[in-house]
Order: C-alpha cells, then sequence, then structure tokens
C-alpha cells in the first residue's frame, strides 16, 4: 500500500510539473471539449427542435403507476411498451421502505400516448387487469412542463451569477469570477452535450443533478484559486500538488458514491441524476484544473520557477 501510495504521488509531481510547463497550451484540451459539446447540442436542436431531450415533467405527458408484485425486468418494459405505443418511455421501480420487495412499477410516455392505449399495453404486459385500487393515471400538462422549464432555466442563471458574486467579493480579482463562471459553464456544456448524444431525457430532477454539479465545481474552483492567488508561503507547484491531492481525495469519494446510487437503485430519476453527477465530475476535472487554472495562471503572468541549482 505504501509503495502505491508513493507511486501516485510521483505520477502527480510529474503531471504537475508537465502542467506547469505547458499550461498555455494544455487549455485547448477543454476549449475543444466545450466546441464538440456545444456542436453537438446544436446539432441536437436542429434535428429535434430541442436544446435537451425533455423528459415528461418538462414537455408534458402521462405516467401510470402500478401496484403489482409481478416481477417484470424495468428493461422488457421499456422495450416492450416502447415498441407498442410507439414513443419512448421511461420506468421507475418501486419497492417497500422495510423489506425493499417490488411492489409496483411507474410509468411514463410523452404527450402522444392516451391512457387507454398505455394502460391497454400495461394490462397485457403484466397480464392484469387496471383497475382504480392498483393503479392511477396522472397528467402533465404541456403550460405546466413549459413552466418547468422555464423554472429550471432562471434557476441555473440565477446560480451562475451568484457564483460570479461570491467569487468576485471574495478574491477581488475579475479574472478568477470570470474564470470560475466559464468553468462552471463548460462543465454544464459538457455533460450536457454528452447526454444529448446518449438520449438521456431530461426531467426537473436532472436540473436538481445539473445544479449539484455545478456546486461541486464552485468549491474546487474556489479551493484552487485560493491556492495559486491566495497562498504564497510555498512554491505554486507544492500549493498545485497539494490541492490536486486534496481534489483527487474528493473525486474518488464522490464517484464511488454515485456509482453506489447508479447501480444500487432501479429507480430511473436516481439514475439520471446519479449519471449526471458521475460525468460532471470527470468533466470538472478538465474544467477545473486545465481550463481554469490555466486561466488564473496566465491572469497572474505565471512563469516556470527556476530549478534550485545542485549543491556540489
Amino acid at each position: 500500500m505504501e509503495g502505491i501510495r508513493k507511486t501516485i504521488s510521483r505520477t502527480i509531481d510529474n503531471l504537475v510539473d508537465y502542467y506547469l510547463r505547458n499550461y498555455r497550451k494544455m487549455v485547448f484540451i477543454p476549449i475543444m471539449l466545450i466546441v464538440f459539446f456545444s456542436a453537438s447540442i446544436g446539432y441536437h436542436y436542429i434535428t429535434h427542435g430541442q436544446l435537451i431531450n425533455e423528459g415528461i415533467s418538462l414537455s408534458g405527458g402521462i405516467s401510470l403507476s402500478l401496484s403489482t408484485t409481478n416481477i417484470v425486468s424495468p428493461e422488457i418494459i421499456t422495450t416492450n411498451l416502447t415498441s407498442a405505443l410507439g414513443t419512448p418511455v421511461s420506468v421507475s421501480v418501486l419497492h417497500s421502505p422495510l423489506s425493499n420487495a417490488v411492489t409496483g412499477y411507474t410509468i411514463t410516455a410523452g404527450t402522444g400516448v392516451n391512457s387507454t392505449a398505455l394502460s391497454n399495453a400495461v394490462s397485457k404486459l403484466f397480464g392484469i387487469s387496471l383497475t382504480s385500487s392498483n393503479s392511477s393515471v396522472n397528467f402533465v400538462g404541456a403550460s405546466l412542463a413549459q413552466s418547468a422549464l422555464y423554472d429550471s432555466a432562471l434557476l441555473l442563471g440565477i446560480a451562475f451569477i451568484l457564483v460570479a458574486i461570491v467569487s468576485l467579493f471574495y478574491f477581488r480579482n475579475f479574472a478568477q469570477a470570470f474564470s470560475n463562471v466559464i468553468s462552471i459553464v463548460s462543465d454544464v456544456i459538457n455533460v450536457v452535450g454528452l447526454l444529448d448524444i446518449i438520449g438521456l431525457h431530461f426531467s426537473t430532477a436532472s436540473i436538481a443533478g445539473i445544479l449539484m454539479v455545478m456546486g461541486y465545481s464552485a468549491d474546487r474552483n474556489i479551493i484552487l484559486a485560493t491556492n495559486i492567488l491566495k497562498r504564497k508561503e510555498a512554491s505554486m507547484k507544492y500549493r498545485l500538488t497539494h490541492t490536486i491531492k486534496t481534489s483527487l481525495t474528493m473525486d474518488a469519494a464522490a464517484l464511488i458514491t454515485f456509482l453506489v446510487l447508479f447501480f444500487g437503485s432501479s429507480n430511473s430519476i436516481i439514475h439520471n441524476i446519479a449519471i449526471i453527477l458521475i460525468f460532471g465530475v470527470i468533466f470538472d476535472d478538465f474544467a477545473v484544473w486545465i481550463l481554469n487554472g490555466s486561466i488564473q495562471l496566465a491572469a497572474i503572468g505565471y512563469k516556470e520557477e527556476p530549478k534550485p541549482a545542485a549543491t556540489v
């Protein structure tokens, strides 16, 4: 274990050395990611008329809750009903809070499906008759869904503004406030672009996941900026190395937690939030350490520190 720890420490030292020598060139890596995923969002808008794949809570639709002990794989339900209804559906498995036994399912479909068609398809799949005692149908109107989408966009905008204000107030440095916001914006663009590519549907819960990514990124950006701008008691290499080691520990803990959420739950809402957080943590490494770090180092005019002369 001690040997592994020393190997990791040496690797981080070498990476920091390389980064401080080449940070102006490396900034093009996150920029290329931003351009690529911005293009994927633009392509999605041109082909689908939407920036994101809007789920039922953002576009409107129908949701059927079924109480049953018949166990059917969510993958089978999704495949069967998508084929029968001709539109994508999502499935959440309901569990007993005490025994974790399956107690039912929540199935959602878009606005193009009526309640009769959905009920008939579910009844046929599970081999049971749907009644008011074992099922319920809920509708999300288009106007309500658009209101939720507008509120979500407003909330994201307010979050960006508050991050900029707090950064500017704390560091009294425009470049740092700007780089913080750009770093967080890049996280959001990269995550949304990737989710458009893989076809994940966004819901109001997904917006909560995006806000969590923004909070995580803001925390790491402030840690980085504090070590670059505020601390003066050691070399830049020492400060960055110490910060990266702390950040990687945060990454490991966060990824383990989010992976447990993703694989340990069959709830589609939790799956969506977990996958957003997983991608967000990964992209945030590029945004914080390469994009934000490079902007801040350039802003203070950092040049590679001369190595101490060898003693004879």
